[in-house]
């Protein structure tokens, strides 16, 4: 649980590498998400070679704190005309994307979703960027460093009472 209220999005990074366990740990935590009936609907991309995290950084003028990542973790939306409940893949890819959040939090890394999908401009540049098949679809991006701010990750009170109901919405 700590974790969840340390999470933070980290736009500032230093100059520390991630290390290829930590990455592939990354990758583990957002295959180990829940997916509708178990589908097999998600593929993850790991970047960490400079010059394609600046590249991506172009995606759009959120994207730029890219150019200082030290690697970034992109997931992809897959096998669109095999999966059992398509309507479902989203929730599946949503779900992917907050384990690898979480996970660079546990393991002290910063971490920023950047929002591409349903941006059709930014799920192109990057479907072009990295040479992803036409049957496939960019859901999200996420930007990882070690935070420059030794204090980024802080409990931060952002839960609001009144948004929570018991048994029927008053």
């Amino acid at each position: 649980m700590k974790e969840i209220f340390l999470r933070r999005s980290i736009r500032s990074y230093s100059d520390k590498e991630i290390s290829t366990r930590d990455l592939e740990r990354l990758a583990e935590a957002g295959l180990m998400a829940p997916s509708a009936r178990n589908q097999d609907s998600r593929g993850l991309i790991i970047v960490n070679d400079k010059s394609i995290l600046l590249e991506l950084a172009s995606m759009s003028k959120y994207a730029s704190f890219l150019k200082e990542a030290k690697a970034c973790i992109l997931v992809i939306g897959i096998n669109k005309d095999t999966i059992p409940t398509l309507h479902m893949q989203e929730c599946d890819l949503a779900a992917t994307t907050e384990n690898i959040l979480l996970e660079a939090t546990h393991l002290g890394i910063g971490s920023c979703w950047l929002g591409t999908y349903p941006v059709k401009e930014r799920m192109d540049y990057v479907k072009n960027t990295l040479n992803i098949s036409d049957n496939d679809f960019v859901y999200s991006v996420i930007a990882l460093g070690y935070p420059k701010d030794p204090n980024a990750f802080y409990e931060k009170d952002k839960i609001k009472k009144e948004n929570i109901c018991w048994n029927r919405v008053k």
